[in-house]
């Protein structure tokens, strides 16, 4: 009888201690954007390199997922991007401040330590409203300028959203 209960408290122990897991839903993302440079800075550094800290507004253009968050948002940015000497781009870091038609606005960075931005990746730190705790991450895609000084730039990305 003492072994029937031990096991039936070691049960109910194992039980309480593992408890529910709680299951988040892994949703594919993907899209495209464009954004247009709203203030420049470029400031020469000692080495021969110059820093260049931009500001952009962009309108973000959501594929159809799982999700069913809006199709669009539009996105207040801040990025900094390091340049050589020579003019190339050695490294990019942005970060952007996204909100949808309903108000709802989620946090969202962009990295690249590549002269060709074949690295770059995205990473969503959540929100208000249907973003709370939303994460996500992916790859990013620089388009290229869509006129030609450059100061208006599409891009692409892929990657997932991590529901609560």
């Amino acid at each position: 009888m003492k072994a029937i209960k031990t096991s039936i408290i070691l049960a109910a122990t194992g039980l309480l201690l593992g408890g529910p897991v709680i299951a988040e839903t892994v949703v594919p993302t993907s899209g495209h954007g464009y954004g247009g440079k709203t203030s420049s800075t470029a400031t020469p550094l000692a080495d021969g390199s110059t820093l260049i800290k931009q500001t952009t507004h962009e309108f973000w253009i959501q594929d159809p997922s799982e999700a069913n968050f809006p199709a669009v948002v539009v996105a207040d940015c801040n990025g900094a991007m390091l340049l050589s000497a020579e003019g190339a781009p050695v490294a990019f870091s942005g970060v952007c401040s996204a909100t949808d038609i309903d108000g709802d606005t989620f946090i969202a960075t962009n990295h690249s330590m590549t002269p060709d931005f074949s690295d770059c990746h995205w990473t969503m730190y959540g929100g208000t409203g249907k973003y709370a705790g939303v994460t996500g991450s992916g790859v990013c895609i620089p388009g290229g300028p869509t006129t030609a000084d450059g100061s208006n730039t599409k891009f692409s990305w892929k990657g997932e959203w991590v529901l609560p």
